[in-house]
């Protein structure tokens, strides 16, 4: 059967045990339910993965590989997505970096990568015209994720696109990510622990020509009319300057801010411009030094280009750092009370080259520091640290660093990630921030009404990428149920991008989207048919994360963020106006979703709606499994 338009057509399956590589096709069916991306990744994770497997045996878990359906043909489409089960949360778990890499997988003959079994011997892969290579990588085993795409790029192509482990991976760190082309990180759950656990060192890929498209004149139009109109939209050119590097100023003005460790969600502004848009812009390179990373630092025909390079003014600092995005300022920075941008940048680059996810890295390590500033760990305790870990220590970060990438003294344990290290300490766990065992990113909830029952819900834990409920306002406005509906508009909205490989931060309008899907797929699908793919993704996760044992206990928040803020215009402020509001919320979600309003499950008849009815069984078994934990407890 000839492929849909507009995709490569094939399925690259890896046996690293064996050594073996199967291609099939691409089904037309995948593509009508699934359509690509984060679709792809969620039913071959479903399919491939117990949910009962320890994630970091590498004989049973499997890595998923999925460029998104518009990769190599839309404007902006630069996002790659990876799955596996999750050695932080458990659970199916899937996380994106920016770029050229699924372009050029799809280029490279390529709609997804399956990876399973593990190596005896460090390997890394390389996709290309349709090939896949495994080859050896003991060379390169022990180098930081920088090094690791120079000696891949020598190995293979200049212009291929590189996505590797550091040392953090290699030694099973929980958190550690996966970088790609040594700037962006797919960063969240732990899956560089998974390639490590493989032997899988990187994976590298290149092609030159992009699949057929159903039509290339409607193609031709399209592309140009949205690439023009971005590109000229006033508000988009403003975004395209700071990018959310001027992110900490926003969340100290809506008191949504992680500082020192979520006691101080609001900051002075003072403060707050200490790692403000314009002080990172003052570190930007000059255009020369853009030249040698222009084939790779913006995403795929992107319009909007807001990538930058800085690098510290400090001496002995000068290393070259994509700029800190929002999420980086705030963990690295904020929630550590490290409000030097020299400082942070540096922490930056020292956590992407050893390949740990910098949201999960800073909510560990300042867990850590108001352990210590409270008088529940002792200096003795703290193993490997020469420097006290109080709050603005910057040289305490730079060291836990590296002690948690070598799991080395007090670092093997935070190595582990704040729920498991927690309990190893036996102590702290009320304070650690984290839902479903993934540390949460850098967004308050006790700043906008209905956030909080965003992250419990989410499908992979504290992710700020799975909803934001409209308008702004709160929490103590009202019943947080009441915000529930719009925020699942928004995370079938960014499911849907996630699966065609769209950033979320160029702007398509839901005409835009449709337009060049036909022209790309000729398949003629309204914006309300192709959203559906967020809801299937969803509910197969929650199947499998029922059947793992984190669904519907995991739907929670931490107990910090019940706590009233402190100070500033919304002091007094909770997540929600009660643990019973939180609870209607979820149960409000659960009934919006076609779920078991009490377990959180599927419903036979809301995955006959969505056309899941090979998830049936499993659905079954999960409530089941659910009604006897729950009859236990």
């Amino acid at each position: 059967m000839a492929p849909v338009p507009g995709y490569a057509g094939r399925v690259a399956i890896v046996d690293l045990s064996s050594g073996k590589v199967r291609i099939e096709e691409l089904s037309r069916e995948l593509v009508e339910l699934f359509v690509g991306g984060k679709g792809f990744l969620y039913y071959y994770g479903f399919s491939l993965i117990p949910p009962s497997i320890d994630p970091l045996d590498p004989e049973e878990n499997v890595l998923i590989v999925a460029p998104g359906a518009l990769a190599a043909h839309a404007p902006g489409a630069s996002k790659i997505g990876f799955l596996a089960k999750s050695p932080l949360t458990n659970i199916l778990c899937d996380t994106y970096a920016g770029q050229v890499f699924g372009s050029k997988m799809k280029m490279a003959g390529f709609d997804a990568l399956i990876v399973t079994g593990a190596s005896d011997e460090p390997i890394y892969l390389y996709l290309e015209d349709g090939r896949v290579e495994i080859r050896g990588a003991k060379h390169l085993w022990g180098s930081s994720t920088w090094d690791t795409v120079i000696g891949v790029r020598r190995e293979t192509r200049s212009g291929a696109s590189v996505a590797a482990i550091g040392p953090a991976g290699e030694r099973l760190v929980r958190f550690a990510n996966i970088i790609v082309d040594g700037f962006r990180a797919a960063g969240r759950c732990g899956l560089g622990a998974v390639m490590g656990a493989k032997k899988l060192k990187a994976i590298a890929v290149w092609g030159r020509r992009p699949p057929s498209r159903a039509s290339v004149e409607e193609w031709r139009e399209a592309y140009l009319a949205i690439y023009r109109r971005i590109e000229r939209d006033e508000p988009t050119r403003a975004w395209a300057r700071y990018g959310t590097n001027d992110g900490v100023s926003v969340c100290s003005r809506l008191s949504m801010c992680p500082g020192w460790h979520w006691k101080r969600p609001w900051l002075p502004e003072d403060e707050a411009k200490r790692l403000g848009g314009d002080e990172v812009l003052a570190r930007e390179l000059g255009r020369a030094g853009y030249k040698p990373y222009a084939g790779y630092l913006w995403g795929w025909g992107c319009p909007v280009k807001c990538s930058k390079l800085v690098s510290p003014r400090r001496e002995g600092y000068e290393h070259i750092v994509v700029k800190p995005e929002y999420e980086n300022l705030a963990m690295l920075g904020v929630a550590t009370g490290v409000l030097d941008p020299d400082e942070v940048i540096y922490i930056e680059w020292l956590v992407n080259r050893l390949g740990m996810d910098s949201i999960s890295f800073g909510e560990t390590v300042s867990w850590l520091m108001e352990l210590y500033e409270d008088g529940l760990l002792s200096r003795e305790e703290l193993d490997g640290l020469t420097v006290e870990p109080r709050f603005g220590e910057a040289e305490a970060v730079k060291q836990l660093a590296r002690l948690i990438a070598e799991r080395r003294g007090i670092g093997a344990v935070l190595a582990e990630g704040v729920e498991k290290a927690a309990k190893i300490l036996g102590r702290g766990g009320d304070r650690a921030v984290h839902v479903k065992g993934l540390e949460s990113a850098a967004w308050d909830p006790r700043g906008r009404r209905g956030f909080a029952v965003s992250y419990a819900t989410a499908d992979v834990g504290a992710s700020h990428l799975r909803g934001w409920p409209r308008p702004h306002e709160r929490p103590s406005k009202g019943p947080a149920k009441e915000m529930v509906r719009s925020f699942l508009e928004d995370r079938d909205h960014k499911a849907l991008l996630d699966s065609l490989g769209l950033c979320a931060f160029v702007p398509y309008e839901d005409e835009e989207i449709t337009r060049m899907y036909k022209a790309v797929t000729g398949l003629e699908k309204s914006i309300e048919e192709l959203r559906l793919v967020g809801w299937r993704t969803e509910a197969l996760a929650r199947i499998h994360a029922a059947l793992a044992g984190r669904v519907p206990e995991g739907d929670t928040v931490p107990k910090r963020w019940m706590e009233p803020i402190p100070e500033g215009p919304l002091r007094g402020e909770k997540a929600a106006l009660s643990w019973e509001d939180l609870r209607e919320a979820i149960r409000e979600f659960y009934r919006a979703r076609g779920y078991h309003e009490e377990y959180g499950v599927p419903l036979p008849e809301t995955l006959e709606k969505l056309g899941l009815g090979f998830a049936a069984e499993e659905a079954q078994r999960a409530l089941r499994e659910v009604e006897r934990r729950l009859s236990r407890g």
